[in-house]
């Protein structure tokens, strides 16, 4: 789906993009390839979503799969599972979803825990969280929204935007440096239109 070899991936999610399906989409690809996942969470999303996407798996994927919720403790989460971090493959992912709070600044301890991870961690790694709108009215950033974590988090990790299409419910577009990529809503997460 997103090309993550190419180093730690910011996707910064415009409103109403659903950066919950996207999250298990990756997820999900990333399990059918047989290989594990640690998902962390602020808030684990609406559990029919995750039956709907995960459905088909059998046990044996989804046993390589850690979830882990949490909260507001980002670094506290971190800390107890960096020996599982570190025993991750080359072809295995961690994903953050929600890294920042969705509303205010991203705090700073949590952008110091996030690069960090990123300039020490050689695995294919995600963090996804909810642009906003640029208050200053010049349209910096992607149509206007800006990505969370600003210059510090734009050093260490590629930045992907997604966005609702207008007039087309179901599908959102995906930009990635010059490549734009359209996905499609379905009950099994998001899928690839070209």
């Amino acid at each position: 789906m997103l090309d993550m070899s190419m180093g730690p991936v910011h996707i910064s999610s415009g409103p109403n993009s659903d950066s919950s399906l996207l999250t298990l989409s990756i997820i999900l690809e990333v399990l059918e390839k047989n290989n594990k996942v640690i998902w962390m969470t602020r808030t684990i999303p609406d559990q029919r979503k995750i039956s709907d996407v995960f459905g088909d798996l059998d046990y044996k994927k989804l046993n390589r799969m850690i979830v882990i919720e949490f909260g507001d403790k980002l670094s506290e989460k971190i800390d107890e599972i960096n020996s599982i971090i570190s025993n991750l493959k080359k072809e295995d992912l961690l994903i953050i979803e929600g890294w920042c709070d969705s509303h205010g600044r991203a705090k700073s301890r949590d952008i110091k825990v996030i690069t960090g991870l990123a300039n020490s961690f050689e695995n294919k790694m995600a963090i996804i969280s909810d642009s906003y709108q640029d208050a200053s009215g010049q349209k910096r950033g992607f149509q206007g929204f800006m990505a969370r974590g600003g210059r510090i988090i734009e050093e260490s990790f590629r930045t992907i935007w997604t966005s609702r299409i207008d007039n087309q419910y179901q599908k959102i577009l995906i930009v990635d440096g010059d490549k734009e990529l359209v996905a499609e809503s379905t009950k099994n997460g998001y899928k690839m239109v070209n």
